[in-house]
């Protein structure tokens, strides 16, 4: 028995062509199609507090923590 791959698709972060993993957000219980890479960071970022992407930043949290992804420091 062969493995099966992961589908193919654009990336919902990176928007690149790759095999997608769903990765369901604990801040906002979104199920986004992410690639390896952007998984990992997107799981890194929620752990440390921070947002995924701009509109969850926007929607979920304060003018500060806007303010803090826009700068990159999480």
């Amino acid at each position: 028995m062969t493995p099966v791959k992961p589908p193919l698709g654009d990336c919902q972060l990176c928007r690149h062509r790759k095999h997608l993993f769903p990765h369901t957000s604990k801040r906002d219980g979104l199920v986004r199609n992410l690639c390896v890479g952007c998984h990992e960071s997107a799981s890194l970022a929620e752990e440390r507090g921070g947002f995924l992407d701009f509109d969850q930043a926007v929607n979920h949290g304060s003018d500060e923590d806007l303010l803090t992804w826009l700068r990159g420091d999480l």
